[in-house]
């Protein structure tokens, strides 16, 4: 007899899908039984949306689908911040939760919550499992993660429905298919590209799992078009390459909205408006290339390609528009000189600055490192000036813009990969999910885990300061790290000085050891820090 769990664990077997993240409680038993019974790792975390960081991240790396699982009632309310991650970061994630007993629901209340109101307006799709819609139910939320923009879908289920047999197992949905666009809409493209003089491209979070960065850095060159990533596209074209004008969406006054203003027509690949803290309005001609529709919210374009992106950019290849001599690579070199003729202060005693920790880690990991973040002004100051050189290996909440990220991301990462991970995260981040620590050691996983160490939320403290207001609300005491670490079974490194900077890394990565850096920042080298170069355009 072939149950509903075990028809599940079979959808989620055919689907590449060899892990799932979560917090079970009683109700799960019966889908833990037969996630076992195939073969499925089912990795215990310590906080439910910890399991929906580390399936967002899977999905990204793997290019396929990630799946969470938590009990009813405070299981699954727990894992909202996850689930709104995928949503708003544009994750096909499926969450499965336990379901409450129907029978029951008019003389029982006890954690029964209506998981549907709480998930329908996070979620592309939010239903419960029954044995009369069971096999169409599953296949159709695992289709509907990955179908158009990208994003989570959330399934109950109660043990009892569980243990119900199936009276047939469907045979097998095609592999969901982007079509190119008709060759009109190419011609079209083509005649706007040919004539723009000053284009530029803007790469967005939906590069994955198209992958067309080839295509793109081609595009680019024979344009002589700047490129400019966002967080969550970066390394779609190196950062060493000569037209990669910087990252964008961090602030309303990041330095590449100059090229904005300046270009006379805007290339759109994978872009989502998602990621911008600045409310996109530009009127200029927008040529939007993604494998979903432009929409919620739509944004101004005189003409949109959906489909393949692949597929649409070498449709594209070969084309040529006669950009003038002042822009491509000479105006994006004109910003970078603008941008390193800003002094850094000088840091307090004991104390480094953040980009004195950013480019040790430059220097001394390979370009396929994977960097994770968390969300603070760490998070800004890293995705502005990161030197991304190789695509997907940069991975932030930046949608939603989620605390507690950074740390479960990098855990996924380096279990999927095997390979050692950097997760940069602000200490009131890792406070929120520090009991996470301990699968580094029960996993034996590499990650490095670098805590900006300011005892602050400083991206609101900074905030307050810049309207004349004291610091209130936003401090904090940290505990000893060396401590934890040592309660945790992690290798502690403390960082005062660039020479510790560079010593830990170095270390800890050679050692391919799970280990703690407490970093001993200095807040006045973040750019939203009163007292920086740029606190006061931040301030306007």
């Amino acid at each position: 007899m072939t149950t509903i769990a075990d028809y599940l664990a079979e959808r989620l077997w055919s689907q590449g899908l060899r892990r799932v993240y979560g917090l079970p409680g009683g109700e799960n038993v019966v889908l833990l039984e037969a996630l076992r019974r195939r073969g499925i790792v089912f990795r215990l975390v310590r906080n439910e949306s910890s399991a929906c960081f580390m399936a967002a991240t899977e999905a990204r790396l793997s290019g396929g689908l990630g799946v969470a699982l938590t009990t009813l009632g405070p299981g699954a309310s727990n894992a909202c911040a996850g689930l709104a991650h995928a949503h708003l970061d544009r994750a096909p994630i499926l969450l499965i939760t336990a379901a409450s007993d129907r029978a029951d629901l008019r003389r029982h209340t006890h954690q029964v919550i209506d998981l549907q109101s709480l998930f329908a307006p996070i979620s592309k799709l939010s239903a419960e499992i029954s044995q009369a819609n069971a096999t169409d139910l599953i296949d159709r939320a695992i289709k509907l993660t990955r179908q158009g923009r990208p994003g989570p879908a959330h399934l109950s289920l109660h043990n009892g429905v569980a243990s119900q047999p199936i009276s047939a197992i469907p045979s097998a949905r095609e592999p969901i298919a982007s079509a190119l666009p008709e060759s009109g809409h190419i011609g079209e493209a083509i005649r706007l590209l040919e004539g723009m003089r000053k284009p530029l491209i803007i790469a967005g979070l939906g590069m994955e799992p198209d992958a067309p960065y080839r295509q793109i850095r081609q595009l680019a060159e024979r344009l002589g078009a700047p490129l400019i990533d966002t967080p969550k596209s970066k390394g779609a074209l190196s950062a060493d390459h000569p037209l990669h004008a910087g990252t964008i969406g961090l602030t309303r006054h990041d330095p590449v909205y100059a090229l904005l203003e300046d270009a006379d027509g805007i290339i759109a690949i994978g872009f989502d408006v998602v990621e911008l803290v600045k409310p996109w309005d530009y009127d200029k001609p927008l040529i939007w290339i993604a494998n979903w529709a432009n929409r919620d919210p739509h944004i101004a374009a005189a003409l949109e390609l959906v489909g393949d992106m692949t597929a649409i950019l070498s449709a594209l290849d070969g084309r040529q528009s006669a950009s003038e001599a002042s822009w491509g690579t000479r105006r994006v070199g004109h910003l970078r000189e603008s941008q390193a003729s800003l002094v850094p202060p000088s840091p307090g005693k004991g104390r480094i600055l953040p980009g004195t920790f950013l480019e040790s880690l430059r220097l001394h990991t390979p370009d396929d490192i994977i960097i994770t973040t968390d969300v603070g002004s760490h998070k800004i100051f890293a995705a502005l000036n990161w030197r991304a050189r190789l695509p997907n290996r940069y991975f932030v909440s930046n949608g939603l813009s989620a605390m507690g990220f950074g740390l479960s991301s990098a855990i996924a990462a380096a279990e999927l990969t095997g390979e050692p991970v950097v997760c940069i995260t602000g200490d009131a981040g890792l406070a929120m999910v520090m009991g996470e620590l301990s699968l580094l050691v029960e996993l034996g996983l590499p990650v490095l885990v670098c805590v900006m160490n300011d005892a602050a939320l400083d991206l609101i403290r900074s905030a307050q300061l810049r309207h004349g207001a004291p610091a209130y609300g936003t401090e904090f005491s940290n505990p000893d790290y060396a401590s934890i670490a040592a309660a945790y079974g992690l290798v502690y490194y403390r960082v005062e000085s660039p020479a510790d900077c560079d010593r830990a890394i170095n270390r800890a990565l050679d050692g391919r050891m799970p280990a703690l850096v407490d970093v001993m920042i200095d807040p006045i080298g973040y750019p939203t820090t009163p007292g920086s170069q740029r606190a006061n355009a931040l301030s306007q």
